[in-house]
């Protein structure tokens, strides 16, 4: 195959890891040293934190196809956190005391393993009370095999419900097959707990208790292994708010890319697509099949996967889309590789992307979360705090009625905090000689709520994957003319 042709032939996959086959998955997925910790089952609980972008759902199905390897006697459940709403199980009293959150919670995890229980010895269940287990029956299972406990009482219901069932099962089969399951251990992987999250009380005690619940199960139940995936901003939220998660802050962990994590990821991609080459190439013989070595950025020369991993804002999925729309810029004029001019020319695009993501995230909390941060278009990059908030308070809150997890924004702080939470805006120090450091919301909640929210001396910058898109202004105005100085 000719150098040229590799541009074109080059298919860097699909960018949701829950639509992709377990082998497309597999070839380029990029495990980290500490994802090993996960596969451990004498870590029951565990907690992955990371935003949105960072490969959350890949990890989930990567653990789900290691566990089954690694484990043969285990029960993987993969489910999404909207899975676990109360609606699907037709719960409908009221809950006021954290313990009856937690009791509910409960209730329903059991649910979820019972009706795939169900499944796997073709017991057909359709009536919800048969699979929602009572809380008294919790006693029950206290320092007993979770598995051995809800097929015995599988066992139990098919005398009760014979009347019911004879038509769709057969019971001397169902027998057989409950006798013949060795599972010894039941892996409950959850993708996305916090999908509909408002930074409200209530949400706040509902996700609060669901860890608390898991708690309470690896320590009574035996059995039983918790992995679950939340966004980076919401833990900070429920951790402040319930003391009882000091208890479950050793079990969390979160999901970050350095810049030669990345360039792993782009390279594992480029060889799942060309793995014929006579010999194994070296990561950087492989991304020159496809990217020009180096670009000029911030008045210098860097190889050109670091800048992808800018405004990738250290996210694999929006890496993928960058490279997608600049590889199309690249084919359209004929390039043989992707160059600074095709990021260039795809970077607003790109940018427009960004903010819908950012929308369709956020705007259950914030309805105007687009106008947010569409109000900041033409501006500079970066701000000091005082000058942050004047923009906000004459840019927003004189024209806009903002309310934020149903509460009305009357302070610029309470909307600064916002943007910072989501990300649209990083914090930055800089020190003599020292060069600046960023800061997002995960490393230091409390900037705009805490006691030394003023004590801080504090640069604002609005992320990179952002300004193209807002026509953000650059700092040397008088080089604007030059676009491949943009940083």
């Amino acid at each position: 195959m000719k150098p040229n042709n590799y541009l074109k032939k080059m298919d860097f996959g699909n960018e949701a890891a829950d639509d992709v086959d377990d082998e497309e998955l597999k070839s380029y997925f990029v495990a980290q040293d500490t994802f090993d910790t996960f596969l451990k089952d004498s870590k029951r609980l565990q907690v992955i934190k990371a935003k949105k972008g960072m490969g959350k759902s890949a990890l989930i199905k990567w653990l789900g196809l290691e566990i089954v390897e690694k484990y043969e006697d285990s029960l993987v459940i993969k489910i999404r956190g909207s899975d676990l709403s109360r609606d699907n199980f037709k719960l409908t009293s009221s809950l006021s005391e954290p313990n009856e959150y937690i009791q509910d919670w409960m209730i329903r995890l059991c649910a979820i393993v019972n009706r795939e229980l169900a499944k796997r010895i073709g017991f057909a269940i359709n009536d919800d009370q048969i699979s929602l287990v009572e809380s008294a029956e919790f006693q029950g299972f206290k320092e007993r095999h979770l598995i051995s406990c809800l097929l015995s009482r599988f066992k139990n219901i098919l005398g009760k419900y014979q009347p019911e069932t004879t038509q769709t099962i057969n019971q001397h089969e169902v027998l057989k097959r409950i006798n013949s399951l060795n599972y010894s251990k039941i892996w409950i992987l959850i993708d996305d707990l916090d999908a509909t999250f408002q930074n409200t009380n209530k949400e706040k005690v509902n996700i609060g208790s669901f860890f608390s619940a898991c708690r309470y199960m690896i320590q009574d139940i035996k059995g039983i292994n918790f992995r679950v995936t939340l966004r980076s901003d919401v833990w900070p939220v429920i951790r402040r708010h319930d003391e009882s998660m000091d208890k479950i802050e050793q079990y969390v962990s979160e999901i970050s890319w350095s810049e030669e994590d990345f360039k792993r990821i782009i390279c594992q991609r480029i060889q799942a697509e060309f793995p014929t080459d006579t010999r194994p190439l070296n990561e950087d013989e492989l991304l020159e099949k496809i990217f020009q070595p180096t670009v000029f950025w911030n008045e210098k020369n860097v190889p050109t996967y670091q800048v992808l991993y800018i405004l990738a804002y250290n996210r694999p999925r929006w890496g993928v889309q960058l490279c997608k729309l600049a590889q199309e810029d690249a084919i359209r004029k004929s390039m043989s590789h992707i160059a600074k001019l095709n990021i260039d020319a795809r970077w607003g695009e790109y940018g427009l992307k960004r903010i819908a993501d950012l929308v369709v995230e956020h705007k259950h909390q914030c309805m105007q979360v687009e106008d947010l941060v569409t109000s900041f278009r033409g501006l500079d990059r970066r701000f000091p705090q005082t000058e942050l908030l004047e923009i906000i308070r004459k840019r927003i809150l004189n024209s806009l009625i903002v309310q934020i997890d149903g509460q009305k924004a009357t302070k610029p702080e309470e909307i600064a905090d916002f943007l910072y939470r989501i990300g649209f805006i990083v914090a930055r120090t800089e020190e003599d000689g020292y060069g600046y450091h960023h800061y997002n919301y995960s490393d230091l909640p409390d900037l705009f709520s805490g006691h030394r929210k003023n004590g801080f001396n504090l640069i604002w910058e609005i992320h990179p994957c952002y300004r193209e898109a807002l026509n953000i202004k650059k700092l040397n105005a008088e080089q604007r003319n030059a676009k491949n100085l943009y940083k």
